[in-house]
């Protein structure tokens, strides 16, 4: 028996009204996250990964518009809830992490304050189990000297030492599933790797569902389970990470992996460019979005939009004339 799906997503669709026009960010995306699974968003900058993240969790800003599609999170629909409903889902059942954790952290509340509200606010235990608890979180994410740290403001902390923060925050209220929206961005490259083995080592423990959006396929191959490769707003390609990393079916996909900085057997660095640029919003082309850019783009490329296809292996892609099914090594 399958498991039903810790989060499902049906023909998800956001809109912006720009000047009293109606421009599609995101066109009709659906995709699932099972149980314990880390699902990767991954694509180009304007792809629409953080907007889903945030339209999950009804997090959109004006003048971005959820105007259609279902969230269901453990069998409850959640994209109809307002008001108390949606904020006890959000830093409750899901847990977000997010992109820039000095605009994420109040910074005029001390950060243990910030983590026991949190607690308090989603489970019902007392001041002092709340403190106790916020306290352990902070020794589970590394952040030295927890009972110091505890009454510092955002600002008195370094950046990892903020995201690890964040991460707390994320998962102090035990949720079911936590969104991760480039959890390593603002960070330098020196404290990325050990926040990226943080986040595994909880995920890990507590085996909470993750989504994990990011434009860093290399984050995509240590992390996730599955990734939904995205494009111009809608879903390119879904299926099992080393599936689709050995032999992707969608073009695009292919043109990500290649333009990932990869050592050649001479020892050189192949970096393979995608011609052109991804549209921007209310410039998609008709047909396929990646049409203007494929070369393997025929005439019903440019009239119809594919949707995602199923040929009975455990990827799905949205593609007239996908790229032929390599054989297993």
């Amino acid at each position: 028996m399958i498991d039903a799906p810790l989060l499902d997503v049906r023909d998800l669709t956001v809109k912006i009204n720009r000047d009293g026009n109606e421009i599609t960010a995101l066109d009709n995306v659906s995709f699932s996250v099972a149980p314990g699974e880390v699902l990767g968003i991954v694509g180009e900058s304007g792809a629409g990964k953080s907007i889903t993240g945030a339209a999950i969790i009804d997090l959109l800003v004006p003048p971005l518009k959820r105007t259609g599609g279902a969230i269901t999170l453990q069998g409850q629909r959640i994209d109809q809830l307002r008001g108390k409903a949606i904020r006890n889902i959000r830093g409750g059942r899901i847990g977000f992490v997010f992109q820039d954790p000095m605009t994420s952290l109040n910074p005029v509340i001390p950060i243990g304050r910030q983590l026991c509200d949190t607690i308090r606010s989603h489970t019902k235990v007392s001041s002092d189990r709340a403190k106790a608890k916020a306290l352990e979180w902070l020794d589970r994410v590394g952040l030295p000297d927890p009972v110091v740290n505890f009454k510092r403001y955002p600002h008195q902390l370094s950046g990892g030492m903020r995201q690890r923060v964040v991460i707390a925050l994320a998962l102090c209220a035990d949720p079911a599933l936590v969104i991760a929206d480039e959890p390593t961005t603002a960070l330098d490259v020196s404290v990325q790797a050990h926040i990226l083995q943080l986040l595994r080592d909880l995920h890990r423990e507590s085996r909470v569902g993750m989504l994990l959006i990011t434009h860093d396929l290399g984050v995509i191959a240590k992390m996730a389970d599955r990734v939904a490769v995205f494009y111009a707003g809608r879903v390119a390609e879904i299926g099992p990470v080393a599936e689709l990393f050995h032999s992707p079916r969608h073009p695009y996909t292919r043109g990500l992996i290649n333009a990932t900085p990869m050592p050649a057997e001479d020892g050189a660095i192949r970096l393979d460019q995608i011609p052109g640029a991804m549209p921007g919003l209310g410039a998609v082309p008709a047909g396929c979005a990646f049409n203007p850019r494929c070369v393997k783009a025929e005439a019903d490329c440019r009239v119809t939009v594919p949707s995602l296809l199923d040929d009975g292996a455990a990827t799905t892609y949205s593609c007239f004339h996908p790229l032929e099914r390599q054989a297993a090594q």
